[in-house]
Parts: C-alpha cells; structure tokens; sequence
C-alpha cells in the first residue's frame, strides 16, 4: 500500500521506471527513492473498458507491513499532515498521524445542506464543543478536499487512506472509504450506493475522460465530460440483458472544462444523481446480449474545483 511510486532504486544504486522493469533485472529487494524502505513492482498490463482496451500503468508499492521513514515524501501520513495544516479546520488532528475530516462541511460548501445547524447559525456540534463553517471558507473547503483525493489516486487502495484519516458525515457517524471514493473498477458500486441510500453524503468517482461536449443541444449553458465505461455486466435476473454505467459531470460554465483534455484521468466530488433507462434491443445482433440497460450517474458541478486531474505518480 502506500503512495505508488514511477521509480525505485536497487541495492547497487540502479534507478528503474515502473512501466520498464522485469523482476529480477535489479539487485532486489528493490527501495524507495528518497528512505530505506523496501518496495515490490506491479507490472503494466491492459485492461478491456466499454469500446476500447486501456492500458494501466506499472508502478513500485510498499511491501507488506512496511512503512516509509518519517518525513519521507511517499508517505501518506506525510502528505494527510500537510494538507491538515491548510485546510481551514475541515481536516481536524485526533492524535499523532491520525485525523478526521468531516463531509458535513463539503456538502455545505456544494450548497446541498441535509439538515440546520442546531447550535446557532453556522455552527455544528464536535465532540462537545462546537464548529463554524463561514461561507468564505467553502471554496477552501473544497481545494482541501481534493487534495486529498489526489493524494488518494496515487495510492494502492482505500486501506492506507483509511489508516490515518477517518471520515464522519452528521454528528459523528462513520463514514467508511469504501462508501465515500470509487475508482474505475467501483463505478458501479457508486451507482448503488446512490440509488440505494437514503441519507446522501459527498462522494468521488475516479475515472478517465471518454468525451468532452460543449453546447449540448445548442444550449451554451448545457456542457459535459463523459468519463469511459467500464464493461457490459449480465443482468443476475437476465442473462440476456447486459447492464452498462454512464458518468457524467455537467456544467453551465464551459470554461470549467477548458483545462480538461480526451484520456485524462480525473477525479470528481460531489452529490450524485442516478437514473435508469428502460431495457433497449442492442444494436449489434447476434451478440452476447439480446437487450442493454443503461444506469446513469450524474453531477452538476457547483464549483469548478469539485473535478480535477490526477496528478502524476511521484518519483
């Protein structure tokens, strides 16, 4: 787990990229670039989305029940402690390499408040004391966030975010990483955990982008990014109905998408919608499905920073 590393070191001083290397071909074990820490290689390999293969990239992990050294800039405590440090009290130290970041706050800061405060206007109860979210502070509230969704997309896993910094929506309640970030392979368990929860809180989606459309319909205020689909999936009621998942991220502002490009990888956070279209005969006959049924995940940005793009692994 960890941060996902483009470059390792091997015992003789060797550097090797991660999309290059071969095991055995390094003095092994393998270390991080900047501690002693020891590091396994995940070789590239291609992988089948909806119309077209894509290619995942290679990259250097941890190995199992080890850690970097303290200071070391692959280390997600590192990272989560800078980023605590400019957030505006949205991400609060419990104890050492340990905080909370509380969702209530995101949602406030997209304008989708589920509830009033109850202890005066702006304020929120926390662990018996209280909070104030200012409104010139949503904004921050939002960068801060996704930095910590970056610092996310170059993990391994949610596991290693989860270890040092916890998530709690209204009140205290629990928040588990796996109900909050979705990357690619998870797109469709996003869909459920929109459709089927009642209470809604901010969630992210990770995903490349397929298309990116200005003035739908001739509208200037109706403009999209579409991210890739992943693969059909057979209908458990209906062999013969493959079920699909379009993401898509509106806004009325196209300049928003204007930094954006075709197979950026992206990541986005907000309050989702879904939908779902009646079964249609699929275009090509003969195939593996006679129908398709399409589900729809659907956000309208209300500000720019809610989608940005994942940055680089580091060296």
């Amino acid at each position: 787990m960890g941060i996902k590393m483009s470059q390792a070191r091997d015992q003789k001083g060797h550097i090797w990229d991660a999309d290059t290397y071969q095991k055995g071909r390094g003095a092994e074990p393998l270390l991080c670039m900047h501690c002693e820490t020891t590091v396994a290689h995940n070789p590239p390999y291609p992988k089948e989305m909806y119309d077209k293969p894509v290619f995942v990239p290679g990259y250097f992990r941890l190995m199992p029940k080890r850690a970097h050294a303290p200071n070391c800039q692959h280390g997600v405590d590192e990272e989560i402690n800078k980023i605590a440090k400019a957030s505006e009290d949205l991400i609060e130290s419990l104890e050492h390499d340990k905080y909370r970041l509380r969702l209530v706050m995101i949602q406030e800061a997209l304008g989708t408040e589920t509830s009033k405060p109850k202890q005066g206007d702006g304020e929120r109860a926390k662990a018996g004391h209280t909070y104030s979210s200012s409104p010139g502070l949503l904004p921050a509230y939002i960068n801060s966030a996704n930095r910590v969704l970056k610092l996310r997309a170059m993990c391994e896993s949610n596991a290693e975010m989860e270890q040092h910094l916890e998530l709690v929506f209204e009140g205290n309640v629990s928040v588990s990483w796996d109900q909050f970030y979705f990357d690619q392979d998870r797109h469709m368990h996003a869909y459920h955990a929109v459709s089927q929860n009642t209470v809604q809180h901010p969630i992210a989606l990770q995903g490349q982008i397929k298309s990116i459309r200005y003035a739908v319909q001739n509208k200037p205020s109706s403009n999209v990014i579409n991210l890739v689909m992943n693969k059909l999936r057979s209908d458990p009621d209906d062999s013969t109905n493959g079920i699909g998942l379009e993401v898509s991220v509106w806004s009325n502002q196209p300049d928003w998408f204007k930094d954006f490009a075709v197979d950026d990888e992206v990541v986005i956070l907000g309050i989702w919608k879904h939908s779902i279209a009646a079964p249609r005969p699929a275009p090509m006959q003969g195939g593996r499905f006679k129908t398709l049924t399409n589900r729809r995940l659907m956000l309208n940005l209300a500000l720019k920073s809610q989608i940005s793009r994942v940055e680089p692994l580091k060296r």
